[in-house]
Protein backbone atom coordinates (compact mmCIF):
# COMPACT_ATOMS: atom_id res chain seq x y z
CA UNK A 1 0.00 0.00 0.00
CA UNK A 2 1.64 3.47 -0.85
CA UNK A 3 2.29 5.75 1.63
CA UNK A 4 -0.27 8.09 -0.04
CA UNK A 5 -3.32 5.53 0.41
CA UNK A 6 -2.31 4.84 3.61
CA UNK A 7 -2.49 8.60 5.41
CA UNK A 8 -5.73 8.66 3.16
CA UNK A 9 -6.93 6.02 5.60
CA UNK A 10 -6.02 7.08 8.21
CA UNK A 11 -7.86 10.45 7.80
CA UNK A 12 -11.23 8.33 6.87
CA UNK A 13 -10.72 6.53 10.12
CA UNK A 14 -10.45 9.44 12.14
CA UNK A 15 -13.49 11.07 10.24
CA UNK A 16 -15.60 7.72 11.18
CA UNK A 17 -14.48 7.78 14.65
CA UNK A 18 -15.38 11.20 15.36
CA UNK A 19 -18.84 10.55 13.83
CA UNK A 20 -19.14 7.43 16.40
CA UNK A 21 -18.33 9.63 18.84
CA UNK A 22 -20.55 12.49 18.18
CA UNK A 23 -23.43 9.75 17.77
CA UNK A 24 -22.18 8.14 21.51
CA UNK A 25 -21.95 11.50 22.73
CA UNK A 26 -25.56 12.58 21.61
CA UNK A 27 -27.04 9.75 22.41
CA UNK A 28 -25.16 10.17 26.27
CA UNK A 29 -27.10 13.51 25.96
CA UNK A 30 -30.28 12.55 25.01
CA UNK A 31 -30.23 10.13 27.85
CA UNK A 32 -29.19 12.77 30.42
CA UNK A 33 -25.86 10.91 31.27
CA UNK A 34 -24.23 14.32 30.36
CA UNK A 35 -24.82 18.15 29.76
CA UNK A 36 -24.75 19.40 25.94
CA UNK A 37 -21.29 21.72 27.66
CA UNK A 38 -19.62 18.18 28.92
CA UNK A 39 -20.19 17.00 25.32
CA UNK A 40 -19.28 20.23 23.58
CA UNK A 41 -15.64 19.80 25.84
CA UNK A 42 -15.24 16.37 25.03
CA UNK A 43 -16.23 16.61 21.21
CA UNK A 44 -13.74 19.68 20.94
CA UNK A 45 -11.10 17.66 22.86
CA UNK A 46 -11.12 14.91 20.95
CA UNK A 47 -10.94 17.00 17.68
CA UNK A 48 -7.92 18.90 19.28
CA UNK A 49 -5.95 15.59 20.03
CA UNK A 50 -6.65 14.49 16.75
CA UNK A 51 -5.31 17.24 15.25
CA UNK A 52 -2.12 16.54 17.11
CA UNK A 53 -2.01 13.38 16.29
CA UNK A 54 -2.64 14.01 12.39
CA UNK A 55 0.46 16.33 12.79
CA UNK A 56 2.89 14.27 15.07
CA UNK A 57 2.22 11.80 11.83
CA UNK A 58 3.31 13.79 9.09
CA UNK A 59 6.61 14.84 11.20
CA UNK A 60 7.10 11.38 12.09
CA UNK A 61 6.69 10.17 7.91
CA UNK A 62 8.65 13.44 6.77
CA UNK A 63 11.40 12.10 8.86
CA UNK A 64 11.24 9.25 7.96
CA UNK A 65 10.94 10.13 3.85
CA UNK A 66 13.78 12.20 4.33
CA UNK A 67 16.12 9.60 6.44
CA UNK A 68 15.22 6.93 3.69
CA UNK A 69 16.18 9.73 0.81
CA UNK A 70 19.49 10.35 2.97
CA UNK A 71 20.78 6.93 2.74
CA UNK A 72 20.14 6.78 -0.96
CA UNK A 73 22.46 9.72 -1.15
CA UNK A 74 20.27 11.68 -4.10
CA UNK A 75 21.41 15.27 -4.11
CA UNK A 76 19.22 17.61 -2.95
CA UNK A 77 17.21 20.11 -5.04
CA UNK A 78 19.99 23.26 -4.21
CA UNK A 79 22.64 20.99 -4.85
CA UNK A 80 20.68 20.12 -8.63
CA UNK A 81 20.06 24.38 -8.92
CA UNK A 82 23.78 24.93 -7.88
CA UNK A 83 25.06 22.71 -10.83
CA UNK A 84 22.45 23.90 -13.30
CA UNK A 85 23.79 27.63 -12.41
CA UNK A 86 26.96 26.24 -12.97
CA UNK A 87 26.33 24.71 -16.37
CA UNK A 88 24.85 27.90 -17.33
CA UNK A 89 27.74 29.73 -16.44
CA UNK A 90 30.30 27.23 -17.95
CA UNK A 91 28.02 27.55 -21.64
CA UNK A 92 27.59 31.29 -21.50
CA UNK A 93 32.16 31.52 -20.96
CA UNK A 94 32.25 28.41 -23.66
CA UNK A 95 30.18 30.64 -26.16
CA UNK A 96 32.07 33.74 -25.54
CA UNK A 97 35.50 31.61 -26.52
CA UNK A 98 34.15 30.28 -29.54
CA UNK A 99 33.01 33.79 -30.52
CA UNK A 100 37.16 34.88 -29.82
CA UNK A 101 38.02 31.89 -32.04
CA UNK A 102 36.17 32.74 -34.89
CA UNK A 103 37.25 36.62 -35.23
Amino acid sequence: MALNELFKNMIFACFGMQEMLKDFVSELVKKGKMSDSEAAKVINEFMSKSEEAKENFKESIKEIIQKTLQGMNLPTRDEVDNLKSQINELNVRIAKIEEKLKD
